[in-house]
């Protein structure tokens, strides 16, 4: 009996290992245009694991921006492995993107920030839902004459002392929310890029109010 107990024991036991070494099969999870840069031979894959810091990050997406290549930013996160694009500007270049007619979304670390100046207010980035809402309720955010809404711009920038995880945190809520919103039948209802920043644009102090053309 004590032989038969251990035999059965043994067989566990290598049974349970058998499956030690297999991976356990992820989700996967594609952004608006990653496949389309990936067909155009345009894409350079990068594993956010790799990367040390968001500044580490931002460099070598713009050497990529510099050599004509869009960032594909994978990384996995629960059972999902994610690939979403970023992009960032290139070091060497003088030429400044045109960014008009666009909505403007700002985070910092893994907060939205709301408003400038006196009236800025930092949400989690947990609010982009209901910030996205509060978007396409308003029909001056649309297109002219069309039923999608004005591409979004997310500005991005992150504290090197903040973990490659929070970066990967706000690509991920990004990526999930702007889905919800793209369904199967419209997938350009709300496009949106990522710009990584190299600096929080939200510090930059509003602009003085005009003096008024009656006063000395």
């Amino acid at each position: 009996m004590k032989n038969l107990t251990y035999i059965l024991f043994v067989l566990h036991v290598l049974s349970s290992c058998s499956h030690w070494g297999e991976r356990r099969e992820l989700k996967q999870f594609y952004s608006q245009d990653f496949t389309k840069f990936q067909e155009r031979d345009e894409l350079v894959v990068v594993d956010l694991d790799s990367m040390a810091n968001f500044s580490e990050l931002r460099e070598s997406m713009g050497q990529m921006t510099c050599a004509g290549k869009v960032a594909g930013l994978r990384f996995e996160s629960n059972d999902t492995l994610y690939h979403v694009t970023g992009f960032a500007d290139c070091p060497t270049s003088s030429e400044t993107g045109c960014y008009f007619r666009r909505n403007l979304l700002f985070v910092r670390n893994d907060s939205l920030i709301i408003e400038f100046g006196k009236n800025k207010v930092k949400k989690p980035i947990g609010y982009l839902k209901t910030e996205l809402e509060n978007i396409t309720r308003k029909t001056y955010n649309f297109q002219y004459r069309e039923n999608n809404v004005k591409p979004a711009l997310i500005h991005f920038y992150a504290d090197d002392k903040y973990p490659i995880a929070t970066t990967k945190k706000v690509l991920r809520e990004i990526a999930y929310q702007f889905s919800l919103l793209n369904i199967k039948d419209s997938p350009d209802y709300f496009k949106y890029n990522i710009l990584f920043e190299g600096f929080d644009i939200t510090s930059i102090p509003p602009p003085p109010p005009e003096l008024s053309a009656f006063e000395d």
